[in-house]
């Protein structure tokens, strides 16, 4: 089986690089509203995701914020998917009233127990481990520990992708989605040449 892997530009804090996004194959962009160098106000994000072409969905992500936090943000920059990256248990991502994606640090092969414990989320999101970080490390973990996951949940794989190995993780984890963000960068703000050689390796894929 092989997927037709979507496209995640996370990370993003400029009108420029909503527009230069939106002339892309690309299915999913995400503004953020954790502690980040990338982090965004309310507002900041409400007048980027205005700007977002219909047929890209707009993922919002936070850590160990407030429901109530959440849900107002999501209103208000019209979030089509919310992304946690924190301690949230199951229930608080079944409490929220749009699609979740859960994210997991990967370390080894015990970081994959608790996935099961989250049956109402509508994806998981496998990030690279490492200590005192939240996601954002640029680091890849090791994909043949992922190789299978994707049979039995919506995969989002994130951390340390490039147009180098993306091809590489595609074929051995085949996620749903690959989820790209310092890569696509040159001195801290997207890069079309980056964005643009992504793509064509995604999309051009073949198995």
């Amino acid at each position: 089986m092989v997927i037709d892997t979507k496209i995640k530009i996370c990370g993003v804090t400029r009108l420029e690089d909503v527009l230069m996004i939106n002339k892309y194959p690309v299915d999913y962009i995400g503004f953020i509203f954790a502690e980040s160098k990338r982090r965004l106000t309310m507002r900041q994000a409400q007048l980027l995701t205005k700007k977002v072409r219909k047929g890209i969905k707009k993922v919002g992500v936070f850590v160990n914020a407030p429901k109530e936090d959440i849900e107002l943000i999501a209103d208000v920059c019209s979030l089509d998917i919310i992304q946690l990256h924190g301690v949230e248990d199951p229930s608080f991502c079944a409490d929220l009233r749009r699609e979740v994606w859960k994210t997991f640090s990967i370390k080894d092969k015990r970081s994959f127990e608790r996935i099961e414990s989250y049956k109402d989320v509508e994806g998981i999101l496998l990030d690279t481990y490492v200590k005192g970080k939240r996601g954002g490390s640029g680091q890849s973990f090791d994909w043949y520990m992922a190789k299978d996951i994707y049979r039995n949940h919506f995969t989002v794989l994130a951390g340390g992708l490039n147009s180098k190995n993306v091809n590489e993780a595609i074929n051995i984890v085949n996620p749903h989605v690959v989820d790209v963000s310092s890569s696509v960068e040159i001195d801290g703000s997207k890069n079309e040449g980056k964005i643009r050689d992504f793509i064509r390796k995604v999309k051009g894929y073949e198995s």
